[in-house]
């Protein structure tokens, strides 16, 4: 019998619009990285970033009283763009402007008293919508928010192959990693980057079938180079998967058309890049080439990996060496992703690599959505994947070994982790979406009542997203000191001598301490927490109006009366300059995760700890 509620037909209606869930999921991931956001300290470049942001906002102030005054070009000349521009130029400006724009219309305005002197830029008493009551957090939420995004995405890339189950299972799985929430939550450029690199692969695989889908290509490609220089590599993995595709014609020595998602990102990607960064404007040949230059002979920082610090690239002569540390991002993907993502990844991988055994590329029931090529198309070069199977197995082994393979490279910097191919983990995810397809599909084989079988997509989901996400909030806020259940967990990790932290980050647990104890001298030694740091935590209230800070440098150890050790292997010498000023080998404070200890302070004349007698 027929419905006769058209209220309740529109409604499901309404419900099974394709952009609800994506929108839901996206909700969801940000709101739970604003919950949890709070407790995770201050990066080292991070607080850099926090004041290039707010130096290129001054810029649009400045040009916002030269377009009252009647004088626009005041604001363009040299001297005033580099002004505010030339702050951090050594990165792309996309997310600092982002931040430096969240800050100024989120953050509750605090322009007079004693933190007026804390800003870069002069502040003036503006409206502003006060929604978080930390300054970091305001600059922090494009990140959020992006991050969110790429949940979406995720989720909307993986919909093609799979169904919504798993690919809301994939979409929860490439944010439920405890590196990548890590930096799902600072207003740094790795997560940002993951998200542009799923967004431009994505306008590319739409654009193999529809022209529209490659303009947009160069447009977020454009965006992308924008956000951090790795974007420079994107159009390689994607040329590798063109080329896989179109390899018959190669076979036939005939050279394939040009695409045109390709045309867009080497004309509007330059262009775009170049509108978005008042930096270039007035060289940008020249600045141009510093930029690249820059990144292309980037030092070696201080890493560990495996027992050893890093800190210049081993030579060709020392096999040895050379080998293990070609190992270090694959090494450090199976000791950082959940085991449960692992394993359903190495499901989706066999599930891909079977997809053609038969020759025909619909023979595998996991995959719903195989796109098979339309029926006497012919390929152009606006859409130069009509006649071919698009290969999406090669695609996202592309994606994915890509990055990998980069970091592989003795010769490439490895002092960010997992974060130099952070790239490659929203489509690991896509990966084991399609391996939670099939455990799916296996167990309904073995499901006999139609409700039972309705109900088993959704259950396995969350059955098996579960154990990633506890993992990923347990890890909270060290998460880049995580590792899995193969390494042992954190203290696994550290006694395997995998690298505990960076940036600085983890002395926010131990600010009460330090403000409780500040010394009368003020002498206090911050060891790898910068002056912006400290700065960001007094204007967010976490510590008082003239905090001492000695700055940075061995000798200054000696002048101070509270320091703390940051502790990774490089610095192991802070912690015996401590001793050595100090007069004693015992911390006064210990801050540790699972056991495995972040941070140590010492303070000069403290007494010892008290010995409890051992019982008899």
């Amino acid at each position: 019998m027929a419905s006769t509620d058209p209220i309740g037909q529109a409604t499901r209606r309404r419900w099974r619009r394709p952009w609800i869930v994506p929108l839901a999921l996206a909700l969801a991931a940000s709101g739970w990285l604003l919950a949890m956001e709070g407790q995770q300290g201050l990066a080292r470049d991070e607080a850099q970033y926090f004041r290039a942001g707010e130096r290129y906002w001054g810029w649009f102030e400045t040009l916002g009283e030269a377009l009252r005054e009647g004088k626009p070009g005041r604001a363009f000349s040299q001297t005033v763009v580099d002004s505010f521009w030339g702050d951090n130029h050594e990165h792309p400006p996309l997310m600092k402007t982002l931040y430096g724009l969240s800050w100024r219309l989120f953050h509750r305005c605090d322009c007079v008293g004693p933190k007026q002197g804390l800003h870069p830029i002069a502040v003036h008493k503006h409206r502003t919508l006060p929604l978080f009551p930390r300054e970091s957090t305001a600059f922090r939420f494009p990140t959020i928010l992006l991050a969110g995004l790429g949940v979406a995405l995720v989720y909307g890339f993986a919909r093609r192959w799979v169904g919504p189950w798993a690919a809301a299972g994939a979409a929860v799985l490439s944010l439920a990693q405890p590196h990548t929430f890590f930096h799902a939550q600072i207003s740094c450029f790795d997560a940002p980057i993951a998200v542009m690199a799923v967004l431009v692969a994505l306008a590319y695989w739409k654009s193999l079938r529809s022209p529209r889908w490659g303009i947009l290509c160069g447009v977020f490609y454009g965006l992308a180079l924008a956000t951090k220089h790795n974007a420079w590599l994107i159009p390689c993995f994607l040329l590798v998967h063109y080329l896989w595709m179109r390899r018959g014609d190669l076979l036939r020595l005939r050279p394939p058309r040009v695409p045109l998602a390709f045309v867009s990102m080497a004309t509007l990607g330059p262009i775009i890049l170049f509108a978005l960064w008042p930096w270039l404007w007035h060289a940008p040949v020249a600045r141009t080439r510093e930029w690249m230059q820059r990144h292309m002979q980037h030092e070696h920082y201080n890493f560990e990996y495996l027992g050893r610090n890093w800190n210049l690239p081993p030579p060709p002569t020392q096999t040895g060496r050379w080998l293990l540390r070609a190992t270090f991002p694959f090494v450090s993907t199976a000791f950082t992703v959940p085991v449960t993502t692992l394993v359903l990844a190495a499901a989706g991988t066999v599930v891909l690599a079977r997809r053609r055994r038969k020759g025909a590329p619909t023979d595998e029931p996991t995959l719903i959505s195989p796109e098979p090529p339309e029926p006497g198309a012919r390929a152009s070069w606006l859409r130069p994947g009509a006649d071919v199977d698009l290969a999406p197995g090669i695609f996202l082994a592309v994606q994915i070994l890509g990055p990998l393979a980069t970091l592989a490279v003795p010769s490439t910097p490895i002092f960010g982790g997992v974060k130099h191919f952070l790239t490659a983990m929203p489509f690991l995810a896509m990966v084991a979406g399609v391996g939670l397809a099939w455990v799916t599909h296996q167990a309904a084989t073995l499901v006999q009542p139609s409700l039972l079988r309705r109900a088993l997509p959704a259950a396995l989901a969350g059955l098996l997203c579960l154990p990633a996400v506890a993992e990923t909030q347990r890890s909270h806020p060290d998460g880049l000191g995580h590792y899995n259940l193969l390494a042992g967990g954190f203290a696994g990790g550290a006694s395997l001598g995998m690298n505990r932290q960076f940036w600085g980050y983890s002395v926010l647990p131990l600010l009460p301490w330090i403000k409780a104890h500040r010394p009368p001298s003020n002498r206090i030694y911050w060891h790898d927490v910068l002056h912006d740091a400290v700065m960001m935590y007094v204007r967010d209230g976490r510590l008082p109006v003239g905090i001492g800070d000695l700055g940075v440098g061995e000798p200054l150890v000696a002048q101070s009366d509270l320091g703390i050790v940051i502790l990774e292997k490089h610095f192991a010498v802070y912690e015996y300059l401590h001793w050595e000023a100090y007069q004693t080998t015992r911390p006064t404070q210990v801050y540790a995760h699972e056991g495995v200890p972040f941070v140590v302070a010492y303070q000069r004349g403290a007494p010892p700890p008290r010995q409890e007698p051992l019982p008899p």
